[in-house]
């Protein structure tokens, strides 16, 4: 998995990046992705998605989403690509490096 685009964004909110991903084994581009720093302080990529109001909050559906398994396959994978790209980078980033050593393609 590679990074094609990250703009890092310069406000204390929970997003923290938008970004592109490739996932050259699959010819698969994921455009418009957001890196998102959770309440507890960890972080994760969301997919696009589409905003909506239900019972008075503001809430979001993806338009894609992988089951729980895959998804923590490809949570650890964007990490790492992230962390690559961000590491290439002339300003450092606050993202934490992930290890992985299970030959998932993410």
């Amino acid at each position: 998995m590679e990074v094609t685009r990250y703009t890092s964004m310069k406000n204390d909110g929970p997003v923290v990046a938008f970004l592109n991903l490739f996932i050259p084994q699959w010819g698969l581009h994921l455009n418009d992705c957001r890196l998102i720093r959770t309440k507890n302080g960890g972080f994760f990529v969301g997919f696009p998605s589409k905003k909506y109001e239900a019972e008075g909050e503001t809430k979001y559906a993806p338009y894609v989403f992988f089951e729980k398994e895959v998804s923590e396959k490809f949570q650890k994978g964007a990490r790492e690509a992230i962390d690559k790209y961000v590491a290439n980078q002339k300003e450092p980033q606050h993202v934490q490096p992930v290890q992985s050593d299970d030959g998932c393609p993410f």
